[in-house]
């Protein structure tokens, strides 16, 4: 397989090899033979490319067949390779095609006034992404071209994935002009743990319909607009009809990309490690994700957690003197809950109504430390820091007043203890295993490798504890649950509540998940 020279690696605008036989079309679905490569300038210098099969889909009318799937099929017609609408584009919206994610995103950007984008005015699409094999897939970036209906391109969709399962959407035009085209993007999302969440993308990408390869290119600039990282990914052979492959290029294609595919986030790990201990770059901890961005999806642990923090805060809005109104909403493509709660103190007064949207599952496993809701509240929406945000609200402070009130209220409640002694025993046992310290975010002291510094050897008023370090104690779940819910019901909770805290331990010894 062949390469571009090293000193060729730096440049933005490339064009990939030419095809000996074959070229790309929008309209046909191929297997494309790429190579992606990074070239790290700034602050040290680093190279390295892999072998990267990547398959180019025509989203209005894709074919599939025994080596090549796509869209959800059966699993006795799933292809060795499978590109599934579940891997793409907004959580919570999965299609049952590519093309109905892809008309269901645009329809939201439309709602939301974005780009006023409307799918029908879209018949061509073609997709450039990674095939899952063997039900694995890595995927760090894809490319939806959106052509008019006269096939001219007229939007793009780069979609990026990191390591931590989040995604970042960046839609923007593309120039009227033909050939390579540039387009400016903020850096607002996490991918590398050797640069911070500040900077910009320089992105140049040529049109798949007016060519015979692929070829893009993506510059990271620094905040100040120095280009520290150059990555391209670029086809190097013709591209390849499913349909057409005798059995040993069959063969070979799965035994060799096959094992590409599933070696790749190794050759990405292995460098990091150079990067990190050889090179001695200094890495900052993951942000969790802004607004614009998808967390991670939930495990079945975590989505149990919300389960039992819906029904807990059901139960603090009606325990106020003034009692609160609890609407769960459908949540946006950008939450995993959306509660809206209101209060109306008096009836001369008016329904004052906030909201809080959880953003990251990451809010389940901090709330599972704290003692009071008010308090991680509180600490969640009220603190400075939003790369420790996961959950959003129009007013944080009257939030917190609301749950407080709750609270105050269910104080002055006598705590029904549970008759049973299996209840009692599994809480005592509970009550020795589980994490008894607040969970924090990472920012400041620990995401930004300065302030690690500071707090490693701290000086005169450093390293003091601040107000929102409160003490640990019992779960504020925990009463919850043990005076109303039953003992399969308590069972699953304590399991749920010990196995995310345990995870978390484990995790953070390589730097968390």
């Amino acid at each position: 397989m062949g390469l571009t020279r090293e000193k060729d690696l730096p440049q933005l605008q490339l064009q990939g090899m030419k095809s000996r036989d074959g070229g790309i079309s929008i309209h046909e679905t191929r297997i494309l033979k790429c190579t992606i490569s990074h070239c790290r300038l700034f602050p040290r210098k680093h190279r390295f490319a892999y072998a990267y099969l990547s398959v180019g889909i025509p989203v209005r009318s894709p074919t599939s067949n025994w080596l090549l799937s796509v869209d959800d099929v059966p699993w006795w017609q799933k292809g060795w390779f499978h590109v599934s609408p579940q891997d793409h584009l907004d959580r919570g919206r999965h299609g049952a095609t590519l093309s109905q994610n892809l008309d269901e995103y645009l329809k939201h950007q439309l709602r939301l006034a974005v780009q006023g984008l409307n799918p029908t005015d879209f018949p061509h699409v073609y997709l450039l992404t990674a095939p899952r094999f063997l039900n694995y897939v890595f995927s760090p970036a894809s490319f939806w071209y959106l052509f008019g209906k006269k096939e001219q391109l007229m939007y793009v969709i780069a979609e990026v994935n990191n390591t931590f399962d989040e995604r970042r959407m960046y839609l923007f035009r593309a120039p009227e002009r033909p050939g390579p085209f540039p387009q400016t993007l903020d850096k607002d999302f996490h991918v590398s743990p050797f640069s911070s969440r500040k900077g910009s993308y320089l992105l140049s990408s040529s049109d798949p319909a007016g060519g015979e390869n692929i070829s893009v290119a993506v510059t990271l600039r620094s905040s100040k607009g120095h280009p520290k990282l150059v990555a391209r990914w670029w086809s190097d052979e013709p591209a390849i009809d499913p349909a057409s492959l005798s059995v040993a290029e069959v063969l070979h294609l799965l035994i060799f990309w096959g094992l590409n595919i599933l070696t790749t986030f190794p050759k990405i790990v292995f460098n990091a490690v150079l990067l990190s201990h050889v090179h001695k770059l200094e890495m900052w901890y993951r942000p969790e994700p802004k607004v614009s961005a998808l967390g991670r999806q939930p495990n079945s642990a975590e989505k149990f957690v919300a389960y039992i923090f819906t029904q807990y805060v059901h139960h603090l809005g009606g325990l106020a003197s003034d009692k609160a109104s609890i609407v769960e909403r459908v949540p946006t493509s950008g939450s995993l809950l959306h509660l809206d709660i209101g209060q109306q103190k008096s009836s001369a007064e008016e329904k004052a109504t906030t909201d809080l949207r959880v953003h990251t599952p990451q809010f389940f496993r901090q709330l599972i430390t704290y003692q009071k809701l008010s308090d991680y509240l509180s600490y969640m929406l009220l603190r400075p820091y939003e790369e420790n945000r996961t959950a959003w609200s129009d007013d944080g402070p009257a939030l917190v007043t609301i749950v407080e009130a709750g609270e105050a209220a269910r104080a002055k409640r006598e705590i029904r203890r549970p008759s049973m002694l299996v209840s009692r025993m599994l809480f005592v046992m509970y009550g020795y295993c589980r994490c008894k310290q607040p969970l924090y975010g990472q920012y400041p002291d620990l995401g930004v490798p300065s302030r690690r510094k500071a707090v490693a050897s701290p000086g005169e008023g450093e390293g003091e504890k601040e107000p929102w370090r409160i003490s640990g104690g019992s779960c504020c779940l925990d009463d919850f649950v043990l005076e109303n819910c039953g003992i399969a019901t308590q069972a699953r909770y304590v399991a749920a509540v010990l196995g995310l805290q345990w995870r978390a331990r484990i995790m953070s010894l390589i730097g968390g998940e």
